[in-house]
């Protein structure tokens, strides 16, 4: 039995119809870059599999604002920047500010976080009050993360004979335990976490927070790539993020990992 030929037409129609409806219900993929990061999203062993109050967060924005979410495996932050930078992943979260990063990415402020401390061992006798003084010590900082502003100018001015880089916190505070260097400069959420995990290098560290020099609370921001498919996403992203600080559920999600 053959159809008539304007019931092909018809049918060709409806399934291209179908078709176009079902192209416009599909959420948009947003692609996340993301690092270990302790107390706001953390990697299993292997570096596949990220959880945490950041991905809690990013999920209910999404699933709010109707896009999906696209995880990539554990990626050193200077490639996930770069990635950003160039438009081969969407989003990043938990940056700092610098003038750079707001000319290559959109930022979207949604905390704030504590200044970074300075991390040395219990045998250090001599106390450090000031700011300048980490201008005559050796430290360690993790690659790729940026310090509070004021500190991230005074490490950037040390000599390469002063300052080691380092993959991780861990192995900043191994550094300042075995006595390679002379202090980490950390934020302390991180720490707080690397050492409940490691009591044994938690005994060999003491904490400094600067009495005479005034470092305030700095912003944290998610990031978006200038290259986005869809700009739309940006506005989304901030009205939703309106919405959940107003109804609270940012704070419940995050808790005490930022302030607010």
């Amino acid at each position: 039995m053959k159809f008539p030929s304007f019931l092909w037409l018809l049918l060709a129609l409806l399934g291209n119809a179908a078709g176009s409806k079902n192209a416009e219900a599909a959420p948009v993929a947003m692609r996340w870059c993301l690092d270990h990061f302790p107390r706001l999203h953390e990697f299993d062993a292997k570096g596949r599999t990220a959880t945490g109050p950041s991905v809690q967060m990013m999920q209910a924005i999404a699933d709010r604002a109707g896009f999906s979410l696209e995880l990539s495996r554990q990626t050193p932050i200077a490639r996930c920047l770069k990635d950003l930078a160039a438009g081969d992943t969407d989003i990043m979260v938990n940056l700092l500010y610098n003038e750079e990063r707001a000319r290559q990415f959109i930022l979207i402020r949604f905390a704030s976080r504590l200044p970074d401390q300075l991390y040395r061992p219990v045998t250090a006798a001599k106390p450090v009050l000031l700011l300048s003084q980490i201008s005559s010590m050796s430290i360690v900082i993790v690659r790729g993360f940026r310090l509070h502003h004021k500190l991230q100018k005074i490490a950037d001015a040390l000599p390469a004979s002063q300052i080691q880089y380092v993959d991780s916190a861990l192995n900043a505070l191994k550094l300042v335990a075995m006595g390679r260097t002379e202090a980490a400069l950390l934020s302390p959420n991180i720490v707080k976490t690397v050492l409940d995990q490691h009591p044994d290098i938690a005994r060999q560290l003491q904490s400094t927070q600067f009495l005479h020099d005034d470092l305030q609370p700095e912003d944290i921001f998610i990031g978006l790539s200038r290259h986005l498919k869809h700009p739309d996403t940006e506005h989304k992203i901030r009205a939703v993020l309106a919405q959940m600080k107003q109804d609270g559920s940012l704070q419940r999600i995050l808790g005490d990992t930022v302030l607010y």
